[in-house]
């Protein structure tokens, strides 16, 4: 496989399931592929798209950030 991944975590979801970002960071490092996995401080479900209730936009802006440099990673 050689596709880039990226995990952008809500802090409400992590807080549902702490152990789910271990066992992917363990599983993709097993599998020597590559993954950025993290959990946004303060960012709640959805607080990506600018239309939603939960928007966080600095913590937005970081994610978009960091999808936008794997994209330019992974297809260069």
């Amino acid at each position: 496989m050689t596709a880039h991944y990226l995990f952008a975590i809500a802090e409400n979801d992590d807080q549902r399931q702490p152990e789910a970002k271990d066992v992917l960071r363990e599983t993709f490092e097993a599998a020597g592929l590559p993954a950025e996995i993290e959990v946004y401080e303060d960012a709640m479900h959805g607080w990506c798209p600018p239309d939603t209730p939960v928007y966080h936009e600095a913590q937005a802006e970081r994610a978009w950030s960091r999808l936008l440099a794997l994209f330019e990673r992974a297809l260069a």
